[in-house]
């Protein structure tokens, strides 16, 4: 027997919630009959749904060309070890957001860092100690510039961003050492 593939359908007898959406169910995890309570009934899902739909077909960034991006990294490197804030936010799009891949590691942040003032003060608390020692050398990544970052002669991190018009727009913090270990940082 096939298994299934889609959400629960609104007329299914093992729909724990009468009246609430499969996909609050689905969604959530949640059987109990009283979650009928949750956030998400059927219209709150359709909203959230119309929500995304729009922001993916919304209107497009027009992206940086490579010579920018890398423009906007070094910049970006400059700032951070100076602890600029007012440099940082100026180099951000409105909606930068900080994602970091430290496979649980210790001072490496578990969740997104997003908006212009929060991804700037996130970056100057760290400035003062974080770059201490760092050498930062230049490869190139999945097609675009990325600054691999050094200290004591092993790599410690792999730094990109994403950039529009608008500026950085991502900056991608790889920090993960199964993810960079096949990085080899040029001399």
């Amino acid at each position: 027997m096939g298994q299934r593939t889609g959400p629960p359908s609104s007329s299914s007898s093992r729909d724990p919630r009468p009246g609430c959406s499969p996909w609050a169910t689905l969604l959530t995890g949640d059987n109990r009959a009283d979650a009928e309570d949750s956030l998400l009934t059927e219209p709150a899902v359709r909203q959230l749904v119309s929500r995304a739909r729009k922001h993916m077909t919304g209107e497009r960034r027009t992206p940086a060309s490579p010579a920018a991006r890398r423009e906007l990294l070094t910049s970006f490197i400059t700032a951070a070890r100076s602890g600029d804030m007012t440099a940082l936010e100026q180099l951000f799009a409105p909606d930068v957001t900080s994602l970091s891949d430290g496979n649980g590691a210790k001072g490496v942040a578990r969740q997104p860092v997003v908006g212009v003032v929060r991804v700037a003060k996130y970056i100057t608390a760290f400035s003062t100690w974080f770059w201490d020692g760092m050498d930062v050398r230049w490869v190139t990544t999945n097609g675009q510039t990325s600054a691999v970052l050094v200290r004591n002669g092993s790599v410690f991190c792999v730094l990109t961003v994403t950039a529009s018009t608008e500026g950085i727009d991502q900056l991608l913090w790889i920090v993960n050492p199964e993810k960079i270990a096949a990085v080899t940082a040029p001399a």
